[in-house]
């Protein structure tokens, strides 16, 4: 076998249930391990669980329980879902686990220690509980942070250890700029070279008083390792590094590394940085995926549509799931959960195309060949082999909405070759010839069960199960299915009817027509002003239009605003609402329309929701210019029946 293939998901922060975020990186992370086992890979998968830091302490004494019991009862719903999920993983890691992860974390606080990286200082700062570190005034949106909207942001002054993060800067822009640390895809490669730029020293520890649950500095028990040394070093401790030096010879580095946008600088930045002071090799490449959006919108409870994977797996089985979610989204791109969606492409795609296919190949040796396949036609299938490559390499690139669909490509020329060969007439003329045509179809299903493995492995089993073969790897995708009996077909999936959405569908701003009756300059920002509006009520909003529009131009104008944004102070000034603008890297253009103040703005018939949303989450809405008019999940934004136009093509509406 070849070295062992290392991958590892982010772990889990268990301060509440999982959701579908979850579901998506676990299943990304078990497709890879998965696909790595059919190339006959001696494969090592770890995923776990982050339980130190603030949050947990503070839920935990919210709920009143015991802070061990209030893990061990959310950590086994983790385990829940990555059992009922499927998932293969060959180590649960738990930062709480004094035996195999402590002695690691604290092997590698040391080792930066030595190294010189490690200081103490008083520090004045801001923190997000939320993401459990320190902020500066660049990385705030309205004040907030941008990954944790509707948390407060604290004021704080202590000492600390810090890590000398901006000494490692330029050495890991190298890396990642000659591909030596992989960062897939390349939109977060560019992103993570622009903020190394700027990178900073980054606080490493709080003092007991302000974080009482953590692991303990080494020589200091009044200070707790922060989440950097702590969390990030899980990847290393549970390899090994600090307890069984020869499991984690074997290893490390780790090949794959999957984590989320949001997180991209921890790993991409502080943790590389913190493997080089210590002199640990880098991993290879880190997989960093998008959001599983529903319907446009990044899930959260302030939008109220949060969907439960638990419910989801229930509604359409559980490869139908799985597969639904490594098809959502291209690389680098959010993907989209709505169940209109996985209801139309399961039934279109692996219950018209993939099911139908296996089954009536299967079904019609069962019936007319006594269950007995033949030589298939080689030629046929060498020229479908020729596809294989290329799903191969999707897999290796971690393409997975790519390699899905080439697949049910192959499936789909199974389909043809099955239909245009007609058997069903055949049989009657030349039997022979049609027992060659069906077991070419049976030998094209064997090879979709290897192909499909990574994806739905119960599905790969259940179909070769009916083909009386086992433990395929990928090298079989060139063995023909040798002649002899199959088993008894059966209909693998069936057709999910559709689910009515018993919810009024709720657009997630509550959009109003405004007239602007007086513009002033902001007296702290040379580009903001401060406007005040009429929407059916007298409201004030801070915009920032200077150098687009002056005072005059904006007076009178009827304007589109968000009503239902929370308020929030830009430089002192409070704005009590957001107008809306067609935006591109040069240009602002105000969306104006006919109509009174207080006029509602919709989505063709999508109603508004009143309920407050936060600025995060309205950047996260895709709203954008089509042929001059304004569209959302393709329906047009309008007033009083009448759309409401914008000219420049393309842009985002902001």
């Amino acid at each position: 076998m070849a070295k062992t293939h290392y991958i590892t998901t982010a772990i889990a922060y268990p301060n509440g249930k999982p959701h579908l975020g979850h579901a998506l990186e676990i299943v990304q992370a078990d497709a890879v391990a998965r696909f790595h086992k059919l190339l006959d890979k001696d494969v090592f998968f770890q995923t776990g669980t982050d339980e130190h830091g603030i949050k947990n302490w503070q839920t935990a004494k919210k709920e009143k329980k015991d802070i061990k019991t209030f893990l061990d009862e959310n950590v086994a719903i983790f385990k829940k879902l990555y059992k009922d999920l499927n998932i293969e993983y060959d180590q649960f890691i738990r930062t709480t686990d004094k035996k195999i992860h402590h002695p690691g974390a604290i092997k590698l606080w040391k080792a930066l220690v030595a190294a010189g990286d490690i200081f103490k200082q008083e520090y004045n700062g801001l923190y997000c509980a939320g993401c459990e570190s320190s902020k500066t005034e660049h990385e705030l949106e309205n004040g907030q942070c941008p990954n944790h909207p509707t948390r407060k942001i604290e004021s704080f002054k202590e000492e600390n250890y810090f890590f000398r993060l901006s000494k490692y800067a330029d050495t890991i822009t190298k890396k990642i700029e000659k591909d030596e640390f992989k960062v897939i895809p390349k939109i977060r490669k560019n992103e993570i070279l622009s903020f190394l730029k700027e990178a900073k020293d980054i606080s490493f520890s709080r003092p007991k008083t302000s974080l009482p649950w953590g692991i303990e500095v080494p020589d200091d028990p009044d200070q707790v390792m922060y989440v950097w040394c702590d969390a990030l070093s899980n990847y290393i401790t549970g390899a090994g590094y600090g307890r069984d030096e020869k499991k984690f010879k074997k290893l490390w580095p780790a090949n794959t590394q999957i984590i989320g946008k949001d997180i991209l600088r921890f790993h991409a930045a502080f943790w590389p940085a913190m493997l080089m002071s210590a002199k640990v090799e880098l991993p290879k490449e880190l997989l960093v995926h998008g959001f599983i959006l529903s319907k446009g919108t990044k899930m959260g409870k302030s939008t109220g549509n949060v969907i439960e994977p638990f419910e989801q797996m229930q509604k359409y089985g559980l490869d139908p799931f799985r597969w639904y979610l490594l098809e959502a989204m291209s690389l680098g791109d959010d993907g989209d959960y709505t169940q209109d969606l996985i209801t139309e492409k399961v039934n279109s795609e692996l219950v018209g195309n993939l099911s139908n296919f296996c089954y009536r190949s299967l079904s019609f040796t069962n019936k007319n060949f006594d269950s007995k396949s033949t030589k298939p036609d080689t030629s046929f299938l060498k020229k479908l082999a020729k596809k294989y490559e290329a799903i191969k390499n999707a897999y290796e690139q971690y393409d997975f909405k790519l390699a899905l669909n080439l697949i049910l490509a192959v499936s789909a020329e199974g389909n043809k070759y099955f239909q245009d060969n007609e058997p069903w007439k055949l049989i009657k003329t030349d039997k022979e010839k049609a027992h060659t045509i069906i077991s070419t179809s049976l030998n094209i299903a064997k090879n979709l069960s290897i192909l499909l493995q990574p994806a739905m492995p119960e599905f790969s089993k259940n179909l070769q199960t009916q083909l009386k073969v086992k433990d395929l790897l990928w090298k079989d995708l060139d063995i023909d299915l040798m002649p002899g009996k199959i088993a008894k077909a059966e209909i693998i999936f069936k057709k999910v009817e559709h689910i009515e959405i018993e919810e009024e569908e709720l657009f997630p701003l509550d959009l109003k027509l405004a007239k602007i009756l007086k513009v002033d300059n902001h007296p702290d920002a040379d580009k903001l002003l401060v406007l005040q509006l009429d929407l059916g009520e007298k409201r004030q909003i801070v915009a920032g239009l200077k150098g687009h529009y002056s005072a005059e131009e904006l007076v009178g104008k009827t304007i589109v605003v968000v009503a239902n944004l929370e308020k929030a102070k830009l430089r002192g000034v409070e704005s009590q609402a957001m107008l809306l603008a067609a935006s591109d890297e040069k240009t602002v253009e105000v969306l104006e329309a006919v109509g009174k103040p207080g006029d509602r703005v919709t989505f063709g018939n999508i109603k508004n929701n009143t309920k407050q949303i936060t600025f995060k989450d309205f950047l996260n809405l895709k709203i954008q210019v089509k042929n001059k008019e304004i569209f959302y999940n393709n329906k047009n934004m309008q007033v009083n029946n009448t759309p409401i136009n914008a000219t420049l093509e393309g842009a985002r509406i902001r």
